[in-house]
């Protein structure tokens, strides 16, 4: 398992959450002027909002309202 995951000036605007098994750390947007590096032991990434938002509900009971 890597010890630090990056995202560094994605192509396309990459929606993220960083967490471990069982907690969530952060999660937020990378826009393609932006990068971001995470030591936590899961990034989970998309490009879809709608997905993103998805699992945040489904998985983290976290509705990230102000995207």
């Amino acid at each position: 398992m890597k010890s630090t995951y990056d995202i560094i000036y994605p192509e396309q605007t990459t929606y993220f959450i960083a967490y471990t098994n069982s907690e969530i750390f952060a999660y937020g947007i990378v826009t393609p002027k932006q990068e971001m590096t995470t030591g936590q032991p899961i990034l989970w990434t998309t490009l879809d909002k709608a997905e993103w938002i998805e699992k945040l509900i489904n998985d983290f009971d976290t509705n990230p309202e102000i995207y």
